[in-house]
């Protein structure tokens, strides 16, 4: 018999992942790529973040799509070779997918945080294995900083 709170977890992870799966789907699921459908799938918390870093195109950072870590792919390859499993952490998936199918083509994966909203939905809040959208630089001394030339990342001992 499952304790109350661990159902909880389990009806938990299960909504995010049909979220997720909703996500790539719409998105990337054909070639038809709705960037307004993607902001009903993202937090403005990464929202801000992206248009922070594309914004700019004499300097911009962000040249690729983060959710597929590239700039072309095939939709239906997507939707075929789509996989969702939850990480060791809560609210923290592995998105699995092949971009194009083709033969020794390696899985592409994306590991995504997922936040609850206050009407319990799930958002999209951080991409943990890029470096400019997994927001892991907490202080000033460590992050993406604003200067002349626009965004830089800046690693710096505290």
């Amino acid at each position: 018999m499952h304790r109350r709170g661990s159902l909880n977890t389990k009806n938990d992870s299960e909504k995010a992942i049909v979220t997720l799966k909703e996500f790539y789907f719409s998105v990337y699921g054909s070639d038809n790529n709705n960037e307004v459908l993607k902001k009903k799938f993202l937090s403005d918390r990464i929202l801000k973040r992206i248009d922070s870093l594309t914004s700019d195109e004499e300097n911009l950072i962000l040249d690729y799509d983060p959710f597929i870590k590239g700039q072309d792919y095939d939709g239906n390859i997507i939707k075929k070779t789509l996989e969702i499993k939850p990480l060791n952490k809560p609210n923290e998936y592995r998105v699995s997918f092949l971009l194009f199918g083709e033969k020794k083509e390696k899985p592409t994966n994306i590991d995504i945080l997922m936040k609850e909203n206050e009407n319990g939905d799930y958002l999209i809040d951080g991409i943990l294995n890029d470096e400019y959208l997994n927001f892991k630089y907490s202080n000033e001394k460590e992050g993406l900083k604003k200067n002349d030339e626009g965004y830089k990342l800046i690693k710096e001992k505290t």
